[in-house]
């Protein structure tokens, strides 16, 4: 069994968190509270959208009077009159021109000239900073037009992290561990597998991954729905729709000339790279990590605090005969408790685990004498600060166990 390590990291670290104002990063201008970067050299419309997505950019978007005017802002510093937007046409109907980031169409604000756009033109959109047109937007034929354009990002927090984007810092693994292991190494840097949650942060991380599959903060609850480690909102999902759900964590796809960004089902215990993501400008507590026994399992050891690993004693070897475990997990504040189980095989209908939401058995259950064999990925949230798990064996046969990481996480409900 791998050396398990304990750490006592409050992810309340996040008392000690740096609040600091917005930023922006590689060259970008805060303007708006956006991050824009002007471009003056004429390219099309394809080149522009190419070169704004090495920066995990997208083409300037105007959702609003004021972001329109800010556009005119930073054309101002150059001698750009013209400037690509990340809005594509279909139809000659704004209802019908939808924004690069996947959030709509233009039809709730535009501000195209009179009588535009005219997808016969071109299905692509400009912005004019000329005489009476200037703010107006206009249609331009994608590839032959060659203007200026304006990259944009979201702002972030100061942070010396070489991937840092809309106020979090990622990391990409190296090397390859199962997703508790990944989950756990993340951890004791404040942060968590990474939750996605648009098609920007999805195009960012595609962008500067290195190719592989990677694993991602998301999990089949027991119920079957989906969450996210960090409990932050399941409000955006890019599973591959042809590809069956075989297990109950996700990895996510970073293969050029493969669906790159999209996400697959995949085996809790397989080694694959993973991504980390926390807050930027965190300074996470220096609390060293405890290294324990590799035989030690916490069985009866008492009250743990956040993540940490709990397995049936002598795991991955078979457990005892007779055993009698309990498993106090706790955590502080407005954090609760999720219980990941990545491996479950215990001898069906004898040998038992159970989860309390609480500290004591007369807490209500929240899984009531799980046993056999359990496809591993499946969690458990509680309510509050505490969650008591007990494991029981027969006299007759025994098996390989169980092994699960408990996280502190961020109520959300």
């Amino acid at each position: 069994m791998h050396t398990i390590s304990a750490l006592l990291i409050f992810t309340v670290c996040l008392a000690s968190c740096v609040t600091s104002s917005p930023i922006c990063t590689n060259g970008f201008t805060l303007i708006n509270n956006k991050c824009l970067k002007l471009f003056s050299t004429p390219v099309n419309h394809t080149t522009a959208e190419k070169s704004c997505g090495s920066f995990g950019a997208t083409l300037v978007q105007a959702k609003n009077n004021i972001d329109n005017q800010a556009i005119a802002t930073i054309a101002g510093s150059g001698s750009s009159t013209l400037i690509w937007l990340g809005l594509y046409c279909f139809e000659s109907d704004p209802s019908q021109c939808f924004w690069d980031d996947e959030t709509g169409s233009a039809h709730t604000y535009n501000n195209f000239s009179s009588g535009f756009p005219i997808v016969e033109l071109g299905q692509c959109v400009y912005y004019s900073t000329q005489g009476v047109l200037t703010g107006k937007w206009l249609s331009e034929n994608c590839e032959s037009q060659r203007i200026s354009y304006i990259c944009e990002l979201p702002t972030t927090i100061a942070d010396s992290c070489k991937y840092n984007y809309n106020g979090y810092c990622y990391t990409f693994s190296t090397a390859d561990a199962p997703f508790s292991t990944a989950q756990g190494i993340c951890a004791q840097s404040c942060g968590n597998l990474a939750s996605i949650h648009s098609s920007n942060e999805a195009r960012y991380l595609t962008t500067f991954a290195p190719e592989g599959y990677y694993y991602i903060g998301a999990v089949w609850h027991h119920d079957s729905s989906l969450i996210w480690l960090d409990r932050s909102a399941w409000d955006y999902s890019d599973i591959d729709p042809i590809f069956p759900r075989v297990d109950y964590c996700l990895k996510m796809s970073a293969f050029n000339g493969y669906p790159t960004g999209m996400w697959y089902s995949n085996n809790c215990v397989d080694n694959n790279k993973y991504v980390c993501k926390r807050p930027a400008g965190v300074q996470c507590p220096a609390v060293p990590p405890t290294t324990v026994a590799p035989s030690s399992s916490y069985c009866n050891a008492g009250r743990l605090m956040n993540n940490a690993v709990i397995t049936s004693p002598n795991y991955p070897e078979n457990y005892f005969n007779n055993a009698n475990c309990t498993y106090t997990l706790s955590t502080l504040g407005s954090y609760k408790i999720i219980l990941v189980f990545y491996d479950f095989r215990l001898e069906a209908g004898r040998d038992f685990v159970t989860v309390y939401d609480g500290e004591t058995t007369s807490s209500p259950v929240l899984a009531a004498r799980l046993s056999g064999t359990i496809k591993g990925g499946f969690s458990y949230t509680s309510t509050g600060n505490n969650m008591l798990v007990t494991f029981t064996s027969d006299a007759s046969i025994v098996g390989p166990g169980f092994t699960a990481r408990f996280t502190s996480v961020i109520y959300r409900p």
